[in-house]
């Protein structure tokens, strides 16, 4: 087996990350290995998709060319630490929220390269947004590679490091938040009768829509699109007036204001 990416951890979004890449053919489970505390889980897992599972992060580091830090943001100081004999000139990808990577090079040698990304929740299909870094020293050609394992299992962002934050609380945190809205619409159209397979599928059809709507017309705002939805004395003015009382705006504002401040406390 010649393994190709190694995840150092395996939780969700490792998880995530592993299914869109083996999902897009760019690296199969079989290209694919993985270390985590939670061996059983692990286990389960390799048996069920075909990675090889490393008995411990020593192993995984030994035959892994890139290295994705998949590790809870406390714990990837003491396990990087922990195995400093087995870190050599692998590429590491930190897929850490709030780790930066002035932390992260204190924890690693001088001749390995480094990446640090934001993935979100949707790379599970091929549809996530994944914020991306380097410091300078890192090559084109590394750069080039984190990109393309990413771009594989949706599109990847360029950010400057000191918004990281900012952007954790936008895209990594975000599908979260779509998630509650669609969820309050489908038990709002429950209790108007409808089923709730039929109200799941519609909901998740027009957030769909509305999403491809935004990205397809650059040219209008937001306001111009919800303006051609909004009939003068309609349903949707209707709808609006409800959801404006109740602050949603501020709200969605202070939510974002919220995840960025905890972003800079994880570690």
């Amino acid at each position: 087996m010649t393994i190709k990416v190694g995840f150092l951890g395996y939780g969700r979004m490792a998880q995530a990350i592993s299914e869109g890449l083996d999902r897009s053919g760019t690296t199969p489970y079989a290209e694919q290995a993985a270390s985590d505390v939670a061996t059983d889980l692990l286990l389960g897992l390799a048996k069920k998709r075909g990675f090889s599972a490393q008995p411990s992060n020593q192993a995984l580091l030994a035959q892994s060319p890139v290295v994705i830090i998949a590790v809870k943001p406390h714990q990837v100081g003491p396990v990087l630490l922990k195995d400093q004999a087995s870190l050599d000139s692998q590429l590491f990808i930190s897929i850490a929220a709030g780790v930066t990577i002035e932390t992260l090079k204190s924890y690693l040698p001088p001749q390995a390269k480094l990446v640090r990304v934001i993935p979100n929740l949707p790379a599970l299909v091929g549809r996530g947004v994944t914020l991306i870094c380097a410091p300078p020293e890192t090559s084109p050609e590394h750069l080039a590679l984190a990109r393309s394992i990413f771009q594989s299992v949706g599109v990847t962002v360029d950010l400057p490091e000191k918004l990281f934050d900012e952007g954790t609380a936008v895209s990594g945190s975000g599908p979260a938040y779509f998630f509650l809205v669609m969820e309050a619409m489908v038990r709002g159209a429950v209790r108007l009768g409808l089923t709730w397979e039929m109200a799941k599928e519609m909901v998740a059809r027009v957030a769909q829509g509305a999403a491809e709507t935004v990205l397809a017309r650059p040219d209008l705002a937001l306001a111009d699109l919800r303006d051609q939805v909004t009939s003068p004395g309609g349903t949707t003015a209707e709808a609006l007036y409800v959801l404006e009382e109740g602050a949603i705006t501020a709200l969605f504002q202070e939510a974002l204001v919220a995840a960025t401040h905890k972003a800079k406390k994880l570690v």
